[in-house]
């Protein structure tokens, strides 16, 4: 990561201003508070959805249990809480379908704001038809789902499938440590995914997108953590809210994630037109027919 400022003819201290900069004439507060709405309505039906989809590998109660005990790895506990109590009210196998169609049309429609905000990131006008716009949206939605519910399940049954496949258990515990690198590496891709496709260009190299992806991932995991202790001993939100509070809190981690997101977008269009100053080939100004 070191060398890519320095691939863009940047200094630290100049990228650093550059994204705050980029964050606020590209609306980044705001649009990242649009894009917690969006995901808020669509976790609880995704959610419901992937649990499911995990019930057809083990059994329902303990892949519920299982995803809720990663949940609240990254969750606060009262959000954790609420997100338990949720889960146990809604399952049942009539509800799984339609709770997939609403969270797809959900997740979809955050994708679209995703698309709108890295479009002006990049200095990009939609030129898309608006259906292929949305069709873009809603195939993003099911490939970032599928990335994380592959990084849930590597969580979630990657020992007890390596105890059938190996019975060492020095190979056991090397898999407890990796699997986290491992849905890290499917978080990354997932955020690749997204960096590629979502904006309005029709080509683009993939190095140019790395470093964003790796940060918004990196960003994502820390303000998680950094939140939830925040929330366990410093936070009030139940004076302040009642029992609303926990809400607040959900609402709250999910505008720190799309934050996260979208300053990932912005230090990949940075690097990518300061490499076009300089120009390094390959690299294209913001703006620019690509």
């Amino acid at each position: 990561m070191a060398a890519v400022p320095k691939l863009a003819g940047l200094s630290w201290k100049e990228l650093l201003n550059s994204i705050w900069q980029g964050a606020a004439k590209n609306d980044v507060v705001n649009r990242a508070a649009e894009l917690a709405f969006w995901f808020l309505l669509g976790f609880f039906p995704m959610l419901l959805s992937v649990t499911s989809i995990a019930s057809m590998i083990g059994s329902a109660p303990r892949s519920q249990g299982m995803m809720m005990k990663y949940v609240g790895e990254v969750l606060p506990s009262t959000a954790s809480t609420l997100v338990r109590q949720v889960l146990a009210q809604t399952t049942g196998g009539g509800r799984a379908w339609f709770s997939l169609l609403f969270g797809l049309w959900s997740s979809s429609s955050a994708t679209t704001g995703l698309i709108d905000a890295l479009n002006a990131i990049y200095g990009l006008k939609e030129g898309r038809p608006w259906w292929k716009s949305r069709l873009i949206a809603l195939i993003l939605a099911i490939a970032m789902g599928v990335l994380l519910t592959a990084a849930l399940i590597i969580v979630m049954y990657g020992p007890a499938l390596l105890r059938h496949i190996a019975a060492s258990s020095a190979n056991f515990y090397v898999w407890k440590i990796a699997q986290w690198p491992a849905a890290a590496l499917l978080l990354v891709l997932a955020l690749l995914c997204l960096y590629r496709f979502a904006p309005n260009f029709p080509e683009q190299k993939w190095k140019w997108l790395l470093p964003g992806s790796i940060v918004a991932a990196v960003i994502w995991i820390a303000v998680s953590v950094l939140f939830k202790l925040y929330v366990r001993h410093f936070s009030h939100f139940g004076l302040l809210y009642g029992s609303l509070g926990t809400l607040i809190i959900l609402m709250l981690w999910f505008y720190l994630s799309g934050a996260a997101i979208l300053v990932g977008g912005e230090i990949n269009a940075i690097l990518e037109g300061a490499a076009a100053k300089h120009k390094i080939p390959g690299a294209k100004k913001r703006g620019s027919v690509r």
